[in-house]
């Protein structure tokens, strides 16, 4: 018996890795999707090969340049859809193309802030949701 099969769980509050560590070749996805955020608080979402960005920014991580905001606004769409296979660059948004893509992914992203978590379980106090 390891560490891991004596903790006593309540409940968790993420997802069980501990067969994949245990078997690294298993084919089993353990999450539906995963949930990115910008340090600015932007949303995108990832479910096999698509990701759906909800800002027109790039949703990265780094210090933003001087006047970035309003160029990314001006030039790009409140919404972007990548095929990450085909574009892992994330240079053709593809958002237009596949509008039954963006509406599943967005319901998705909106059901998990309603939860106010991704995992499965009781649902969390989200503050910008429930009030």
């Amino acid at each position: 018996m390891t560490i891991f099969e004596r903790m006593p769980i309540k409940e968790i509050k993420g997802y069980d890795i501990l067969p994949l560590i245990k078997d690294p070749a298993k084919p089993e996805t353990i999450r539906e999707a995963t949930v990115h955020h910008s340090i600015r608080g932007e949303f995108a979402i990832r479910r096999g090969k698509w990701k759906l960005l909800c800002s027109p920014r790039s949703g990265g991580w780094s210090y933003p340049k001087p006047n970035a905001d309003k160029e990314a606004i001006a030039s790009s769409p409140l919404i972007q859809l990548y095929d990450m296979d085909q574009d892992p660059g994330e240079k053709h948004n593809v958002y237009k193309e596949h509008p039954d893509i963006v509406e599943e992914l967005r319901a998705l992203l909106q059901q998990y802030i309603k939860n106010g978590r991704s995992t499965p379980g009781t649902p969390q106090k989200n503050g910008a949701v429930h009030k």
